[in-house]
């Protein structure tokens, strides 16, 4: 079961009991996960400020309320409330315009991150060569994702616990559905996304000399090129390049499950279903309650093997 514990503008404690009804969503391309609840209220609630979500003693979801709304409707007081996780402060704050000469992780946390409330983070202390440039309108997540793929060639993102994480390390436990829980299964394959050779430019004044070839398209018989400059780009690396090919024959095959109950596992988590060899990595998860019960849904990738 789960718990929702809520705190007003003065941080002081609201504890709501079954709501009538709830969506949380994360997705492994969103900074943010997402949090709608709807609860049955006997008077007024105070101005909420943050909302946390756990699953026993395991924290699924904190973050700060976007939209507190009340109702009076003929089934009595409704209060709704909208949130996002953590992730959220960085993509609405805007930086500071400045350049750095050997960025590092440590420097960014004391100028950018500490202010606004993150204390710690896991990855690389090392100051890297190069500069780095923030522009006029780039938001603080936008500085952390470009530290992290021109220096350390990761994807960063937000734990749940408020940890930077910007080692780009998946999870690495696996989620195993039983078959008396599954709702609906689909399988589809999408010949479309993937490409079959990429050549990149990865010398000045070189051209397309490095090919990357797909061995899914040409199995399965896809024609489809890209050339890719990876060395005007800031962001393009010969790694995201790579990345590049492999993402797309990651996307190849999905999985769409939905199941009852609750399973709020962190995107890029594997899953497999019971009796079955073949695995997958969780791209979005979308958990609902309402008068019909408790249900999630996974969109997952088949695992590169």
């Amino acid at each position: 079961m789960l718990t929702y514990e809520l705190k007003d503008i003065h941080q002081q404690t609201v504890i709501l009991r079954h709501p009538l009804k709830v969506s949380f969503s994360c997705a492994a391309d969103a900074p943010a996960d997402r949090l709608t609840a709807v609860f049955a209220v006997s008077g007024t609630v105070p101005v909420l400020s943050s909302v946390e979500v756990r699953q026993g003693e395991e924290r699924i979801f904190f973050g700060q309320i976007d939209e507190q709304t009340e109702e009076i409707t003929p089934k009595g007081r409704l209060l709704s409330v909208t949130a996002r996780s953590l992730a959220a402060v960085l993509l609405d704050n805007e930086a500071a315009p400045q350049t750095y000469c050997l960025p590092s992780m440590p420097l960014l946390m004391q100028r950018h991150f500490e202010p606004l409330g993150f204390t710690a983070f896991e990855g690389s202390e090392n100051a890297f060569g190069g500069q780095l440039t923030v522009t006029k309108g780039m938001s603080e997540w936008s500085v952390l994702r470009e530290f992290c793929r021109r220096f350390v060639q990761t994807e960063p993102k937000v734990r749940r616990d408020g940890v930077l994480d910007i080692t780009g390390q998946r999870p690495q436990e696996t989620l195993v559905l039983n078959a008396d829980k599954v709702l609906s299964c689909r399988h589809s394959y999408r010949p479309s996304v993937l490409f079959s050779e990429i050549f990149a430019r990865t010398r000045v004044g070189g051209d397309y000399r490095m090919r990357l070839v797909s061995p899914k398209a040409q199995q399965i018989g896809v024609q489809r090129r890209r050339y890719v400059n990876a060395i005007d780009s800031q962001t393009r690396t010969v790694l995201s390049v790579r990345e590049m090919l492999d993402k797309a024959e990651r996307a190849y095959e999905r999985l769409t499950v939905t199941v009852s109950g609750c399973y709020p596992a962190e995107p890029d988590t594997r899953l497999q279903l019971s009796g079955r060899t073949e695995q997958y990595r969780i791209r979005e998860m979308t958990y609902t309650l309402d008068s019909s019960g408790e249900k999630t849904c996974f969109y997952a990738e088949r695992e590169k093997e």
